[in-house]
């Protein structure tokens, strides 16, 4: 069976064969209820395997229907208890079916509904239904079923069966009951949680205590208030590319040289570098500084102090080449503007002008902006992996002026600029639940011997970074602590005393510890009034309730 087809108990006989039809392999298994219509008349089997025939198509009838089965063998068909059997329960011999055989479907048309009196459609569908009509030319020849064995007929293992098997019914009922008890004993064990808090009485110590971090020593000194550290440094580098955005004017300016004349004074006058002129109403300026002589008497005529000047404009341009003229010195007096002045010989040459793209101090400065908070972040990181979970104040890292390198500088030409960055930053570290225990130590000396100090929480510290010698590998620091005082209580020793405890009697149990003010619990899930049996289940904390200072120092 290449291909299996599923029938409907109510099923015609029509849409059997149309189903054969529409089917694409030629052995086709047609898998048939119990009680189907179609196993209820021989004459329906017949034309079924007529119609097969006729479609050069092989059938073979699964089903668990008795009598079914031996109507099917009646007309040559084999039989199969299920599709997953590989031969047929039987096989009978086909009879002789009479070519001149006539097998009719009287597909007349429906009738329509009848209206009663009270105005109810009623239609029949029984009558819809076609008629099958067979003239047989000879008398059919029952022929019995060969190896029919009802027992297996009756005992297919279907899964309707293993579902009503007694034997299977009790294997899923051990399986559940045993998954519930599982259940509830993981639900008893894992799930149960219980905070509770032990509040202590206790009395505030502040103490001021300088403090020596560093990295020359191995080990901490009470007496010097000196606790080991580390000094660790990262350092990353990275380069982008950047455009330049920038525009401006690098033409070449004009130059010449001019004659400046002293006809105001007999006494020399002296210029700086940079002293301004103007012609045509542009500005020139003088490359040196120079010294004008004063005016002369020669044979009875005055004559001017003379000097040659080499001057450029101020800007580049091409409007700077002015002709041959007068020059006036920019900030002398109107009236020894016309004494002292400059002239030219010959047109002034050279300028022009071209707008080029370059980098602008505001290109310069957005590209080490961006650069820098990248690597902050890159060097932040790598810093913190070289503390391997030590202590980092924030206060006590230094940062290195960072190295920068730009392929191009402020105004110079270029359409991309590519800028270099190194940073460096170094800090000095400590293992902080070590430096906790240094810091109780040292205030210990300061409590009763049947007393015990405590840092309620990191805040209490009051670190402050005095000075970072860094060269010396020395972090100064001071600490500004607010500790507690109290009787001595072991968070871990009430917990174990406390396991597998109903609440009352872990109350009461912890309020005998000497110096507990109250207990608050916790459970999850809430309506829990048990301590849970393992430990990990359990978390105690100890708070204070504070009193007057102990100490101030």
């Amino acid at each position: 069976m290449d291909e299996i087809i599923y029938l409907e108990p109510d099923e015609e006989i029509t849409s059997a064969i149309d189903k054969i039809k529409n089917a694409k392999s030629a052995n086709i298994g047609l898998v048939v209820p119990r009680g189907a219509t179609l196993l209820q008349s021989v004459v329906n089997l017949r034309l079924l395997s007529k119609e097969a025939s006729v479609l050069n198509k092989k059938i073979a009838i699964v089903t668990t229907d008795k009598i079914g089965r031996n109507l099917v063998s009646q007309v040559g068909l084999p039989v199969y208890n299920s599709i997953q059997e590989e031969r047929p329960v039987f096989t009978p011999q086909p009879p002789t079916i009479a070519n001149d055989e006539v097998i009719e479907i009287d597909s007349t048309k429906k009738k329509e509904a009848v209206e009663t009196p009270d105005g109810v459609n009623i239609h029949h569908f029984q009558d819809d239904r076609p008629v099958i009509r067979w003239r047989p030319q000879q008398k059919p020849v029952f022929v019995e079923p060969q190896s029919v064995r009802p027992e297996v007929t009756e005992r297919a293992l279907t899964k309707k069966h293993l579902e009503v098997n007694p034997i299977f019914k009790k294997i899923i009922w051990l399986i559940a009951v045993v998954a519930i008890v599982l259940f509830i004993v993981v639900f008893y064990l894992l799930f149960p949680r219980a905070q509770v808090a032990v509040f202590m009485k206790a009395e505030d110590l502040k103490k001021t205590i300088a403090l020596t971090i560093s990295g020359n020593v191995p080990s901490a000194s009470i007496e010097q208030n000196i606790f080991s550290g580390n000094l660790i440094e990262a350092f990353v580098e990275t380069s982008q590319k950047f455009p330049a955005t920038g525009k401006k004017n690098i033409g070449e300016k004009a130059k010449g040289q001019i004659t400046v004349y002293n006809s105001w004074e007999s006494s020399p006058r002296t210029f700086v570098a940079g002293t301004k002129f103007s012609n045509s109403a542009k500005t020139f300026i003088a490359s040196n500084s120079f010294t004008v002589p004063g005016t002369a008497i020669r044979e009875g005529n005055l004559v001017p102090g003379t000097v040659t000047v080499n001057i450029e404009s101020e800007a580049p341009g091409e409007e700077y080449n002015v002709k041959a003229g007068r020059f006036t010195i920019i900030g002398l007096a109107s009236a020894q503007q016309e004494k002292i002045y400059g002239s030219s010989s010959k047109d002034l040459t050279g300028g022009f002008s071209r707008e080029a793209q370059v980098v602008s101090q505001e290109d310069y400065d957005q590209a080490k902006a961006k650069i820098l908070i990248d690597l902050t972040a890159k060097v932040d990181q790598e810093l913190k992996n070289e503390a391997k979970g030590d202590k980092i104040l924030e206060k006590a890292v230094v940062a290195n002026d960072p190295e920068i390198i730009s392929s191009s500088g402020v105004d110079q030409e270029a359409k991309e600029f590519e800028m270099k960055v190194r940073l460096r930053k170094q800090a000095m570290v400590f293992n902080f639940q070590q430096f906790t225990a240094f810091l109780t130590q040292i205030l210990s000396k300061q409590a009763p011997s049947d007393k015990m100090v405590v840092i309620p929480s990191e805040e209490d510290y009051g670190l402050i970074v005095d000075q970072t010698a860094y060269d010396k590998k020395e972090l100064n620091l001071t600490a500004n602590v607010l500790a507690k005082i109290s009787s001595r209580i072991d968070a871990e020793k009430i917990k174990t005393a406390i396991i597998g405890k109903k609440k009352s009697a872990a109350e009461k149990y912890i309020l005998s510890q000497g110096g507990t003010a109250k207990v608050e619990f916790n459970f999850r899930p809430s309506w829990l009034n048990k301590i849970p049996d393992l430990a990990k289940n359990t978390q105690v904390e100890i708070k204070y309730i504070a009193g007057q200072n102990a100490a101030t120092n």
